[in-house]
């Protein structure tokens, strides 16, 4: 990265930084990215580059969520993360462009509270492993664990937890196969 990128970089995240959100070395958001009150408890791993208009999102109901993407992770544009627990993206994952990942759900279950008046339900933890690859438009929903090295096919909603070397895929996600026996 040139001087110059790095200026640039260091300027778009200035309203990040002042929000609460952590940076490691050499680490980029782009621009576009949505200022919410919170972002304290954000914290980005060295070399971790997020592209424009991502929305970070620590819940306003817990304020004591975390999202922690760690070293060499690359996200793609319109990515949504949002927690009220805590999210772990691990080093070296690749994350395309319009996922979500969320640790907790809206409660719009109860017929006499309109949704946009709903709260959160209690979050629970996601963890993506270590070089882990999510496609384009895919949900990784709360609980869910990748393990190492797992690839989330495109348009994927993985609602359950699955073993290193998964490639899954589908509306649920399934297992595919494995990439290498553990």
């Amino acid at each position: 990265m040139n001087i110059f990128s790095k200026i640039i970089g260091l300027l778009i995240s200035i309203p990040a930084r002042i929000k609460g959100m952590k940076f490691g070395k050499n680490s980029f958001i782009g621009p576009g990215y949505d200022i919410k009150p919170l972002l304290k408890g954000v914290f980005l791993g060295n070399n971790v580059i997020i592209g424009r208009n991502a929305w970070l999102d620590i819940s306003r109901e817990t304020k004591n969520g975390e999202i922690i993407i760690d070293d060499g992770t690359q996200i793609g544009r319109n990515v949504v993360i949002s927690a009220c627990k805590k999210i772990y993206i691990g080093k070296k994952c690749l994350i395309s462009y319009n996922v979500s990942i969320m640790d907790h759900d809206h409660n719009v279950l109860d017929p006499d509270i309109p949704p946009l008046e709903s709260v959160t339900t209690e979050g629970r933890e996601v963890t993506i492993e270590d070089e882990c690859f999510i496609g384009a438009h895919s949900f990784i929903l709360k609980g869910v664990h990748l393990g190492k090295h797992s690839v989330v096919g495109a348009n994927s909603v993985v609602t359950k937890s699955f073993p290193p070397y998964s490639v899954i895929a589908g509306s649920p996600a399934k297992l595919i196969r494995m990439l290498k026996e553990i």
